[in-house]
Parts: structure tokens; C-alpha cells; sequence
């Protein structure tokens, strides 16, 4: 179980092979096993389906809104993703809307242009559309970036936006691309990227909050090892969990974040600490911070993180809207409190 979750590691370590890539543009370890494909059928009904409701999308989504949720959770069919992505955070409304704007924007000046440029070489290495210095996938996603900089200047740049900004660009242009990224940071993940990060800080502890009611020897362990959520939600968080979970899994987590909004990354991070340290002999063999942290970081094995069994998990965890919501409201008066 543990081989498998060190290869998750290494391999963002070996250097990017052209020959061992996967369905989704990554390269991975010779010997390593690509992912799962769905069966044909399976995934020409999906794609039908998706493919129906997509023609009739502003319609579907007034009358039969969970008919799509329900949808979204089953998977989105990896073809129409890009389409039903752009349908669901409204990326594509938004570049109806503004038609030629990117354009404008990428031609202009970025105070960010140097920061996002160092960033460049860290985000998806292992991924064919970035793995060249200076290749057409680096030089899309600076635009895209430092277009979103000067649109909006009270944010700018932050690290964990090239995480956002490259799996779009996975999947579509760098115009619709943009859009989406100007929906998802604004719509979805407002404060995330500001000064204290006060909204992740809100997020982690909302988190907490859910994992110390349904399991209080977590939160025990948890405390007793000084591992507070800032040491790994900041990341889930900032980088919508594509840093974290393996890629087939990432992409079940955006197709449900971009339907239902962010308390799936509150449910997503619950999940995860409840398959990391459920079991009471994981518990005790994590003696120090610093076990404790690589093991949740690096050592998950890979079978607890896999999509089915993970989002099944997630699914079925009792979380209503108001556990959510009365916890939100219990932890930002706290931090109201803490900061005035």
C-alpha cells in the first residue's frame, strides 16, 4: 500500500519522458500502470446525455438543477469536460460577454510578469503541454495569468493560480480558459488570494469543526501532533486539491466543485483526514509532526485516494447545508473575535 503512494511522490520528481504518457497528458513511470478507461458504452451513453443537456443548458439548469448534480457526481465524460466545465462556472458567458477583452488584456503590462515567471517552471512539470522551458503551454499560461493580474489589480497574482490556470488550459484555449479562471477565482474562491487569507483560514476551520463531530479522536490526534490546517489546507485550498489527490480523482473533485461551489472542498479535505487517520494504528505509528505530516502529504496509499472509492466516501458522509452553514457561522465569529 505504501509502494503505491511513493510512486504518487516520485513522481513529481523524475524528469518528464514523452514515451509514458497517459491519457490526460502526464508522464509517468515506466513500469507504472496508466489510468482506468471507461467502458465504451458506459461513456457513449454519458457523453449522450451530457451532450443533450448541454444543448439545452439554461433550461436544465433553471428546472432540473439536481438532475445535473447528480450528473456532475457520477463523473463528467473526460471529452465534454471542457464544454461542460465552461457550462457550469459560467466562463462562457462571461467571454460572450466580453468579446475581445482578453485579447486586450494579455497585451498590456503586468507588475506580476517576473513572480509568474518563476512560477512557470514549477506548476505541472510532468504534464506535455508545460514540460518545455519557454513552450507554447508556458507561454499561454503566463498570458492567461498576467491577463488576469491587470484585470484585477486588488488580487493580482497568487502561486496557487497557475495550478487553476493549468488544468484549464488541459483542456481548453487560454481565452476560455481565462474566463473560467476569472469565475472560478471571483465567484468561487472570493478572498481566497488576499492579503492573510482570511477566507482559507475560514474554510480550514469550518473543516475541523466537521471532522471533530463526526470523528472527535482525530481532532484529538490532531491537536496533540500541533498539525493545525494552515500546514495543509493552504495548498488543497489555493490549489483546489490538484496538488493533492490523483489526477482522475481531481478532475471528479472540479466536476463536483464547479457544480455545487466550495463546500465540496471543505467535504473533500473531511475525506481526506478521515481515510488518513480513521484507523487507530495509523494514529499511533504517526508519533511526531513531522510523520504525521508526510504521511497525510505523501504517503496516502493510493487505493483510499482512488476516484470511485473516494468521492463514494465523500458522498456519503453526513454533511447536510446547515451542519455547514452553522459551522461557518460559529467559526467566523470566532475569528471576528480573534481579529476584530
Amino acid at each position: 500500500m505504501l509502494e503505491a503512494a511513493e510512486d504518487r511522490k516520485r513522481r513529481t520528481c523524475n524528469e518528464f519522458n514523452p514515451k509514458t504518457i497517459n491519457r490526460y497528458g502526464f508522464s509517468i513511470p515506466t513500469g507504472t500502470s496508466s489510468s482506468k478507461n471507461p467502458s465504451v458504452t458506459l461513456s457513449r451513453e454519458r457523453e449522450q446525455k451530457w451532450f443533450e443537456m448541454l444543448r439545452s443548458w439554461d433550461n436544465v439548469m433553471s428546472n432540473d438543477y439536481r438532475r445535473v448534480k447528480a450528473r456532475c457526481r457520477k463523473g463528467i465524460p473526460h471529452s465534454l469536460r471542457a464544454a461542460a466545465w465552461r457550462a457550469l462556472c459560467g466562463g462562457a458567458n462571461l467571454q460572450q460577454q466580453n468579446m475581445g477583452r482578453f485579447e486586450e488584456l494579455a497585451s498590456q503590462s503586468s507588475s506580476w510578469n517576473e513572480t509568474i515567471e518563476k512560477d512557470l517552471h514549477r506548476t505541472y512539470k510532468m504534464h506535455e503541454l508545460f514540460a518545455e522551458e519557454g513552450g507554447m503551454g508556458q507561454i499561454e499560461m503566463q498570458r492567461v495569468l498576467c491577463a488576469y493580474s491587470v484585470y484585477n489589480t486588488k488580487v493580482g497574482y497568487c502561486q496557487g493560480m497557475s495550478s487553476i490556470a493549468g488544468i484549464l488550459l488541459m483542456l481548453m484555449p487560454a481565452e476560455q480558459a481565462f474566463w473560467c479562471l476569472v469565475s472560478i477565482l471571483d465567484k468561487y474562491l472570493p478572498g481566497y488570494y488576499s492579503d492573510g487569507l482570511l477566507a482559507i483560514q475560514l474554510d480550514g476551520k469550518v473543516m475541523e469543526s466537521i471532522v471533530q463531530s463526526i470523528n472527535p479522536d482525530i481532532t484529538t490526534f490532531l491537536e496533540e501532533m500541533g498539525l493545525q490546517s494552515t500546514f495543509y489546507s493552504v495548498e488543497w485550498f489555493m490549489c483546489v486539491y490538484t496538488r493533492t489527490l490523483p489526477w482522475e480523482t481531481v478532475l471528479r473533485v472540479w466536476d463536483m466543485f464547479l457544480c455545487e461551489g466550495v463546500k465540496v472542498l471543505i467535504k473533500v479535505g473531511v475525506t481526506v483526514l478521515l481515510l488518513a487517520f480513521n484507523d487507530k494504528e495509523v494514529r499511533d505509528s504517526c508519533e511526531s509532526f513531522d510523520k504525521a505530516i508526510k504521511y497525510l502529504k505523501y504517503k496516502l496509499p493510493n487505493e483510499l485516494l482512488e476516484e470511485d472509492f473516494f468521492v463514494g466516501k465523500m458522498l456519503s458522509l453526513d454533511i447536510s447545508e446547515k451542519k455547514l452553514k452553522d459551522a461557518h457561522m460559529e467559526q467566523l465569529a470566532k475569528l471576528k473575535e480573534l481579529f476584530g
